[in-house]
């Protein structure tokens, strides 16, 4: 693939800022593709920036001049880890009809994923989801997918791939594909019971931004399966990003979606992280793109951080509690990592006669649930998906 053919190269002033040296700055610290710096190379590199300008399918658009502006506030931060080799790519050339906009977005991403480079896509309108997700799916391997939300993009009309409607077509796509599927931070009075319902019986789920403010640490093993993320920065709240599509006082704080977006960044098998719906006109003093940028930087720091640990590639890094339950056939054998804290759990595959074991990332409430013989949400749901 040549890069050129995909993305138009970055071309910004030089950011403004008064505080770091021009040596700190994070965009000198990074391989940027500009015209007088056309890629040549990727192999070299862990981590790749790309902008989409794509809003067309919004009722509120605006989200497609909003990548150069998150890009500037990112350049006027703080350099990362120098292990972490990150290069900005530009913004992918739009199709001449959205359609061709997601296909080209999945092929870019099919090509770096293949690179075992992470992904930043920097939008753009949230219906850029769907081009994700055409990226896995055209992997051909069970993957696990999240968003951050306050509301469920269900729509009305199934068919219909719009910023407001584009879960509805990925989720009846091949079913066989997608492991799991969990929204973070919906707020109850915009949504929809019976989409929740709906969410529940096909054993997907969504947690409230309140469940989630109370046990922040309980989104960490659902990140750490997941491969790729969706952000909705309207999930955050008015005062702290205003310059959003659909803004509401209520929603996370700056600091909670940071924590969030890191954790996203230690999973190994994260592969994209998604950024949508900032809308530039409606924003005060660039403050949500300056909250969009350190979300992004507490992402890439945190891939930067990354553990690549597994209860069967190291057993011995690993210690092993079996539970048994009274209520049930299946006695639940959890690992814990000795260098991390790290929990997981095995989940029994029954074929006919056979029996396999799929390993799920837990926490230690998980544990604790099961030592008082309480079946973990996690394992059933995941038992009755697999089963």
């Amino acid at each position: 693939m040549n890069i050129q053919d995909y993305c138009d190269p970055v071309s910004l002033e030089k950011p403004a800022n008064f505080h770091l040296s021009d040596k700190a700055l994070f965009c000198r610290n990074i391989t940027i593709h500009t015209p007088d710096n056309p890629v040549k190379d990727l192999d070299p590199y862990n981590l790749a920036i790309i902008g989409v300008p794509e809003d067309r399918n919004a009722i509120v658009q605006g989200s497609a001049a909003s990548p150069d502006l998150v890009r500037n506030q990112l350049y006027q931060l703080y350099r990362l880890n120098p292990a972490l080799k990150i290069i900005d790519l530009g913004n992918l050339k739009c199709g001449n009809s959205v359609q061709d906009t997601y296909f080209a977005l999945r092929d870019m991403l099919l090509e770096l994923i293949e690179k075992k480079i992470t992904v930043i896509i920097l939008g753009g309108s949230q219906d850029l989801t769907y081009g994700m997700y055409l990226a896995f799916e055209k992997l051909e391997r069970k993957f696990s997918f999240a968003t951050i939300d306050s509301r469920l993009d269900m729509g009305i009309i199934d068919n219909q791939i719009k910023p407001e409607s584009y879960l509805i077509p990925i989720l009846s796509r091949k079913k066989e594909l997608l492991f799991s599927y969990t929204n973070l931070g919906h707020q109850t009075y915009f949504v929809d019971q019976g989409d929740i319902d709906f969410l529940k019986d096909n054993f997907y789920q969504t947690l409230r931004v309140g469940d989630i403010r109370q046990d922040m640490p309980s989104v960490e093993p659902i990140l750490r399966d997941t491969g790729f993320i969706s952000l909705d920065i309207s999930s955050v709240r008015q005062s702290d990003a205003p310059g959003c599509s659909h803004p509401s006082p209520n929603g996370f704080t700056g600091e909670e979606v940071c924590q969030i977006s890191r954790y996203g960044g230690t999973s190994p098998t994260m592969k994209c992280f998604g950024l949508y719906n900032l809308l530039p006109e409606a924003d005060l003093n660039n403050q949500t793109a300056q909250l969009s940028a350190q979300a992004l930087w507490y992402f890439m720091d945190g891939v930067s951080q990354r553990r690549d640990e597994h209860p069967l590639s190291s057993p011995d890094a690993f210690k092993k509690f079996i539970v048994s339950l009274s209520e049930t056939d299946h006695d639940i054998i959890f690992y814990k990592s000795l260098e991390t804290d790290r929990w997981w759990f095995e989940v029994p595959v029954i074929h006919q006669t056979k029996t396999r074991h799929v390993f799920i990332s837990c926490s230690i409430d998980d544990y604790q649930k099961a030592c008082n013989q309480e079946i973990p949400d996690r394992w059933l749901n995941a038992f009755q998906k697999l089963n």
